[in-house]
């Protein structure tokens, strides 16, 4: 039998090579997977590349393949959290056969679910986000205005006062704070108990206070 070429890539069990493509995209997650738990554990100006390596248990050689710096992995990791956070809530909203109260609350919910589930990757982004700097002013701002527009295309066209034009955005950055300082209390399992604050928070413009309570009651 002739022995394999000298280099060649070794096949996997069941006789298959893994894709360059599909090594590559694994090795990433695991980076930022590493990168989340270190900077939870750690806090954003504390941690170094080489924090980051030990927490994802992968060389630093490929580290670098992937990412130039610690802010460049940070801000990967930031833009797939939200990316990922608003299609679900999206999603949850569209699924909710509901009216404009009962679809801001699925969202909400699948949000908080998606925290709850990964508390080291939402204490990273949302708590460890402005540690940054102005580096993510531009990434913040977007993250509001996408939620923001969510919210705007579910709002009731009739409301019973009259609105400023950025009021989504207003909402959108004051649940941003009040989960920051909810992640800030390292409390992940309690997370979700805010439902029901969150919502009549984000209902109470649009809809009033006492229709907002009688939503969550």
């Amino acid at each position: 039998m002739e022995k394999a070429a000298k280099g060649a890539p070794k096949a996997q069990p069941g006789g298959h090579q893994l894709r360059r493509e599909v090594v590559e995209h694994h090795q990433r997650q695991r980076i930022l997977a590493g990168a989340a738990s270190a900077i939870a554990a750690r806090g954003y100006r504390a941690v170094s590349v080489a924090d980051i390596v030990k927490s994802a248990a992968i060389a630093r050689a490929r580290f670098y393949e992937h990412f130039g710096s610690k802010q460049d992995c940070f801000f990967a990791l930031y833009d797939d959290a939200v990316q990922a956070a608003l299609a679900e809530v999206e999603a949850a909203c569209e699924a909710s056969d509901g009216a404009f109260p009962e679809r801001v609350q699925a969202g909400l919910e699948a949000l908080l679910a998606r925290f709850a589930a990964d508390p080291a990757l939402a204490r990273a982004v949302v708590v460890e986000g402005p540690a940054v700097g102005p580096e993510i002013n531009d990434r913040f701002d977007r993250l509001i205005a996408d939620f923001a527009a969510l919210l705007r295309r579910g709002r009731p066209e009739e409301s019973p006062v009259e609105l400023p034009e950025t009021v989504e955005e207003t909402v959108v950055g004051g649940l941003y704070w009040l989960l920051y300082y909810a992640l800030l209390e390292e409390q992940p399992k309690r997370i979700q108990q805010l439902l029901p604050q969150l919502t009549e928070f984000s209902l109470i413009p649009f809809v009033g206070a006492e229709a907002a309570g009688n939503a969550v009651a």
